[in-house]
């Protein structure tokens, strides 16, 4: 039998809360994904184009399809009910005018040993908090391993994303959130055309107030709501436009998440770091009822913090971008005013951040979820509980 190559696939969930089979190939997709008991046909989802070389593709399978495989490619079943959760965020390796990292020094930029790590905790399900993009510009001369590679293409977007996910690939589906790097104005494009969760591929305008609606997927007991909070002006800047946005976005995530048993709010921006985010929470009178927790990235730490009124947020960014100083997330939201007086306020157990590189795996247990932090070679640092309303490292 003759076989398409296959250049990469995986599962992912999309905005119709289904499992998809998503697949690369040079020229033309292969015929169709098979499983136990049945098949499904794919389709093309984006031809090759300028700065792409290849085709992607798509075909929706069975939640509970098992035996997954695309050719001679064995691919991770759906998770019906995940009990075992890593969360990451913040994979990329940073080109850009103001700084560089060595893509090709494991100590510089390590997500690709953090990604063989991860697989070796067999997970049942993966969320990525999003930010894949970051070769933004050529890299210096004499920095190994990044040449050529840069720009929103998909030379960057194997080198970033692409080829060392691929232990990632093979081990779970993924649920994955658009990061600010992913906006229009840097990697949406790519974006849109490789990893949205939309049925089609939506042109990316710079400059417009764009952003998908919110979607959720179940598992079991657990729903998770994913909020695009990726295109936002300004993290400190009020903008009318991104605030109704915002409103608009919260009012449908509350409806997706009534009547789950646990809730995820998942995001990539921290929603109580975020000045058009706390004012759209606040013009609303919303306080992220009924989420049991939020989940979001895009400060490059791991933080487990308590806010009172709130549900506790936890930050996963510390997985392949240059870090960012302890506890920012913490100090960014008590500067959130409204009408000179803060908005948040800490919440016992204090906060607890910590700045070195790797991921969380969320454990299902009696009442929570015990968080067990990793380095990057998967060695557990720490330990934190997520259960009744709050978070705690121990």
């Amino acid at each position: 039998m003759l076989f398409a190559a296959v250049l990469s696939a995986w599962v992912q969930y999309a905005a119709d809360g289904k499992p998809h089979v998503r697949a690369l190939a040079p020229q033309t997709c292969p015929a169709a994904v098979t499983y136990a008991g049945g098949s499904a046909r794919m389709r093309l989802r984006a031809g090759a184009a300028a700065g792409f070389d290849e085709v992607v593709c798509d075909a929706q399978i069975p939640p509970a399809a098992r035996n997954v495989r695309l050719e001679n490619l064995r691919l991770s079943s759906p998770a019906e009910a995940p009990r075992r959760i890593v969360v990451l965020g913040d994979t990329g390796c940073r080109m850009s005018e103001w700084e560089q990292q060595n893509c090709g020094d494991l100590a510089d930029w390590p997500f690709p040993k953090i990604a063989r790590a991860i697989a070796k905790t067999h997970p049942d399900l993966l969320v990525h908090i999003g930010d894949y993009y970051y070769r933004e510009t050529n890299c210096l001369q004499g920095v190994k391993d990044c040449v050529n590679r840069w720009g929103d293409t998909s030379h960057s977007w194997n080198a970033d994303w692409f080829w060392p996910a691929k232990p990632l690939f093979a081990s779970a589906p993924l649920v994955l959130v658009r990061g600010n790097h992913e906006d229009c104005e840097r990697g949406g494009p790519a974006w849109f055309r490789y990893l949205d969760g939309a049925e089609t591929v939506t042109p990316c305008v710079a400059g417009a107030v764009d952003g998908a609606p919110p979607w959720a997927v179940s598992f079991g007991s657990l729903r998770i709501v994913v909020n695009d909070s990726s295109a936002d002006p300004s993290d400190a800047k009020p903008d009318p436009a991104r605030i109704a946005f915002y409103q608009t976005s919260y009012w449908k995530a509350q409806a997706l998440a009534a009547g789950a048993g646990e809730a995820w709010f998942v995001t990539h921006r921290p929603p109580y770091a975020n000045t058009n985010e706390t004012q759209a929470l606040v013009q609303s009178g919303w306080k992220l009822t009924p989420f049991a927790a939020v989940l979001a990235g895009h400060v490059h730490d791991f933080e487990a913090i308590n806010v009172a009124g709130y549900p506790p947020i936890v930050i996963n960014g510390e997985s392949g971008d240059d870090l960012d100083p302890a506890g920012s997330t913490a100090k960014y939201l008590q500067e959130e005013t409204n009408g000179g007086r803060p908005v948040y306020a800490l919440a016992s157990p204090a906060p607890y951040a910590t700045q070195q590189f790797g991921f969380a795996v969320y454990e299902k247990m009696l009442g929570g979820w015990r968080i067990s932090l990793r380095d990057v070679d998967g060695i557990e640092r720490r330990v934190c509980a997520l259960a009744k309303g709050s978070v705690s490292c121990l």
